[in-house]
């Protein structure tokens, strides 16, 4: 197993942070042998379990008060802080779900330079672990940008704020759900994930790449950790696209250690800092 250390504070992952919750989509999740070929010869596919319709709640590794933060870097610069957070359940559209939030914001040295205020928020059903609602407040430098979509799963349709609505797959994820609900899966070397998501108003199979193991040290701690990068067709959850890498430890947790993107202007890492368990909703799940 390969092991690396990477300093606390080594790149601005704010779009790394979030762009993590890129990394799937779609409760209809499946893992392909072959993630390039359209139609895959029988068997060569297996599906996600399907979550069980009377049970309350989905087995997850999560739950409320789930808190990660992380060190946002850029080159040998901290240029401020990101966090992941499960809060308690509330009623979205009719359905309890897990409110959560992902939040992004430079320090004050940065931000006289480049001011970053990002908030983003995804309600996943706790049954279906599916998408109900998704909003993105974005405020990086000059850029501003509001998004807000209610997903009627049973009608299959995206109603964006705008009053357009578009066509969705039932079970589909929004691009910060996704990562949530990638958290559930069986991820296997050389296998990639294969999922479903709605971002930027398109729909789209997102294929999510696992390479391999390796362990890292950061500032959280030492961690085994699967490497993952997903192919992202449309836009993550800030300003800022690149190639991103991300390291989720190898264990029933799923936890975001480490991210890493190239941007036009560099590298940017995000290293988890800091880590508060949830408290899962089903009995069988302990974080």
């Amino acid at each position: 197993m390969n092991q690396r250390r990477h300093r606390a504070g080594t790149a601005p992952a704010f779009w790394a942070a979030a762009a993590l919750a890129a990394l799937a989509a779609g409760a209809a999740g499946r893992v392909l042998a072959d993630p390039i070929a359209v139609a895959p010869a029988a068997g060569s596919e297996t599906t996600a379990a399907a979550p069980d319709p009377a049970a309350p709640f989905a087995p997850v590794p999560y739950g409320p008060g789930e808190m990660l933060v992380f060190s946002i870097d850029y080159g040998p610069v901290n240029a401020g802080e990101a966090s992941l957070e499960v809060g308690e359940v509330v009623d979205s559209g009719g359905r309890p779900c897990y409110p959560v939030e992902s939040k992004a914001a430079s320090n004050r040295f940065f931000s006289a330079f480049y001011l970053v205020r990002d908030k983003v928020v995804t309600h996943i059903d706790v049954q279906t672990l599916a998408t109900r609602y998704f909003s993105k407040r974005l405020r990086e430098g000059d850029y501003r940008k509001n998004v807000a979509i209610r997903y009627d799963q049973e009608a299959g349709k995206a109603r964006h704020l705008d009053g357009r609505d578009e066509d969705v797959p039932t079970g589909v994820q929004d691009i910060l759900s996704a990562f949530y609900f990638v958290r559930t899966l069986p991820l296997v070397p050389g296998q990639p994930a294969l999922v479903a998501t709605h971002s930027s108003r398109k729909t789209y199979d997102l294929v999510v790449n696992v390479h391999g193991r390796e362990r890292i040290t950061v500032p959280a701690g030492t961690f085994d950790c699967l490497v993952v990068q997903p192919v992202i067709q449309g836009e993550g959850l800030f300003q800022f696209e690149g190639d991103l890498t991300i390291w989720l430890t190898d264990d029933e947790r799923r936890l975001p250690v480490l991210m890493k993107t190239k941007v036009k202007v560099g590298a940017i890492d995000a290293s988890l800092k800091s880590y508060r368990p949830g408290r899962p909703l089903h009995p069988e799940v302990r974080p």
